[in-house]
């Protein structure tokens, strides 16, 4: 792990003690005493310190290259970085070592791959890949490296070309025939647009966090034990949500319910939400989990 080296040059110790000072005049008129003065040079030295710990922890978040296997040859031509606890991955050049029949394009401002069972796209910021239908949830977004090149996480990869990966000191993807599967085969239909319409209803304005965690709070109430076990009998349920299922869901709400249907959470645990700041049962009698845009959820 790099760590940021001090100069021992540079006079970081400081004896106070044998400051001579005393009550000197400065050319303003005002006097600047021992005391004055050793705050002065207090603040100076923890000044240092901050910055030092900055410097160390900007290093230790330095992207990390790290070998790229593929059914068992290295990559030579890209590597994957790891980043804070996530690696990343050129989706270009893992989806062609995977899927050599791919063609991949840059289309409307992303990264699209096609071939036989296989449309991936990737478009960089964002917070998801979309694979053959299905939305995928990245909590770092999708990035670029300082060629422009477009990753992706090596998990989300994996999962959205049907293979296995796992770390042996090197980032090691195997397979490559099957495809995840699309998303007219794994959304319910229904569900998706209850799921969507209740998201635009009461988030519609609020930013895709936000949408999510709505979402991850009709979920977490189907898997608890005190809700109703469906999507439907939880959304139907007498003053939950009025009026939301008569909403029509913009873009965006779609996809938050697709991703909270393939496992986005953004609020681990939340089952109840209000307005930021408003008093509520849940505000008075619950844990408050977080807040994101307008909306506070509890748990």
């Amino acid at each position: 792990m790099d760590t940021a080296v001090l100069d021992k040059s540079f006079p970081c110790k400081v004896t106070l003690d044998k400051l001579q000072y005393g009550n000197k005049k400065f050319p303003n008129g005002n006097k600047l005493g021992v005391s004055s003065l050793k705050k002065r040079v207090i603040g100076i030295v923890l000044s240092l310190a901050l910055m030092l710990g900055t410097a160390a922890q900007a290093a230790e978040s330095n992207p990390v290259p790290v070998a790229v296997v593929i059914n068992g040859v290295t990559m030579e031509h890209f590597s994957a970085h790891a980043d804070q606890g996530t690696t990343y991955v050129s989706l270009y050049g893992v989806t062609m070592a995977l899927r050599p029949d791919a063609m991949i394009t840059w289309e409307d401002g992303q990264l699209v791959a096609r071939a036989e069972g296989l449309t991936l796209s990737a478009r960089i910021g964002t917070n998801y890949l979309v694979a053959n239908g299905r939305y995928l949830y990245i909590t770092g977004g999708v990035r670029a490296d300082e060629n422009g090149d477009t990753l992706v996480p090596t998990r989300t990869l994996a999962t959205a070309l049907g293979v296995t990966v796992a770390w042996t000191g090197s980032v090691e993807f195997t397979g490559g025939e099957s495809p995840i599967l699309s998303g007219d085969q794994f959304y319910n239909a229904t569900e998706l647009d209850l799921l969507a319409r209740v998201i635009s209803h009461e988030s519609g304005n609020q930013p895709l966090a936000g949408k999510i965690a709505v979402g991850n709070v009709i979920l977490n109430r189907v898997a608890h034990r005190s809700f109703p076990k469906s999507i439907s009998d939880v959304i139907y349920e007498r003053n939950q949500f009025p009026g939301a299922t008569n909403a029509s869901p913009n873009a965006e709400s779609v996809i938050a319910a697709k991703l909270c249907l393939d496992g986005a959470v953004t609020v681990p645990g939340a089952l109840y939400f209000n307005g930021a700041g408003k008093s509520c049962w849940a505000s008075r009698n619950k844990t408050h989990l977080a807040t994101i845009g307008g909306h506070a959820f509890y748990g």
